[in-house]
């Protein structure tokens, strides 16, 4: 057995624990216990806590030592919470009746999709996102994913079908699975896309006040298959287990830098409304 197989072992052993000694508790159940771990976890591993103070500070200077470290408590309790209906992604779909959205923000996927025309969805890690594909399937406009493997050789298995719970097709990051999400766009295809991580090949554009790497591939590719982009969101309430799922208007087509700018500040917009719901964890300013 290799090292690389042995530190893959030894990080999934906690999350397999988890799940033996939880798969009897319902989902809700769960997400409370684990959002209980994740948030203690992230508070205790100085490497995690410092990139979402890093974050942090680059963004909201003003906040003191101690709204920093509440900030990271409820954050990493989210995040927690999050994590776990990811990863039992079968059963969090089932919760319809949780999900609160308006029908009538559908009504331009409907009439594209009856088309034939592409749809790409846009979207970022903000709350519980997946209710957003949930959403779609429900109203029968099931969309693919796109999707970065994971560096853990055990935990990629349970990342693949949980993103396949969502709906597919699912789509890996890079040349060949761009080839294949063209393809089934062209096709008239409907695939959900986050738009909030740094990317090494994008363009800088300012997200909460600091430039940061942006990738433009969703709007070329919408420029070039006339592929109606809407943004959509799944937020948290605060109080019970209710998530309003918002699906604005479609982003008119233009230059690829002004969509773009477009959809980053429709991102930067729901972020700052529910800032504890995002994710803080990943290095949005990398670059």
């Amino acid at each position: 057995m290799n090292r690389q197989k042995i530190r893959d072992g030894v990080e999934i052993f906690p999350l397999i624990v988890f799940m033996a000694l939880t798969k009897f508790l319902s989902l809700k159940t769960r997400a409370v216990l684990g959002a209980f771990l994740v948030s203690w976890m992230i508070r205790i591993n100085q490497k995690l806590n410092k990139r979402i103070i890093t974050n942090l500070e680059l963004t909201m200077p003003h906040k003191s030592a101690y709204e920093k470290k509440e900030f990271v408590k409820v954050c990493g309790r989210l995040i927690g919470q999050t994590f776990i209906e990811l990863i039992y992604n079968s059963e969090f779909q089932k919760r319809t009746s949780h999900f609160k959205y308006k029908k009538s923000q559908l009504e331009p996927l409907i009439k594209a999709n009856k088309q034939g025309r592409p749809i790409i969805i846009v979207s970022a890690h903000l709350g519980p996102w997946e209710a957003v594909r949930s959403v779609l399937k429900m109203n029968g406009l099931t969309a693919g994913a796109i999707y970065k493997k994971n560096k853990n050789q055990f935990y990629e298995a349970l990342h693949i079908k949980a993103i396949k719970s969502g709906g597919e097709p699912i789509f890996s990051t890079g040349l060949r699975g761009t080839r294949e999400m063209v393809r089934h766009l062209r096709d008239g295809g409907i695939v959900a896309m986050m738009l909030d991580q740094a990317v090494s090949d994008g363009e800088f554009y300012d997200f909460l006040g600091r430039p940061a790497k942006t990738s433009t591939s969703v709007a070329k590719i919408a420029l070039k298959l006339n592929a109606l982009v809407v943004p959509a969101y799944a937020v948290r309430e605060t109080t019970g287990e209710l998530i309003d799922v918002t699906f604005e208007a479609p982003v008119m087509h233009t230059s690829y830098q002004d969509m773009t700018l477009i959809l980053t500040r429709s991102i930067e917009k729901i972020v700052m409304s529910n800032p504890l719901q995002w994710y803080w964890l990943h290095r949005r300013w990398k670059y």
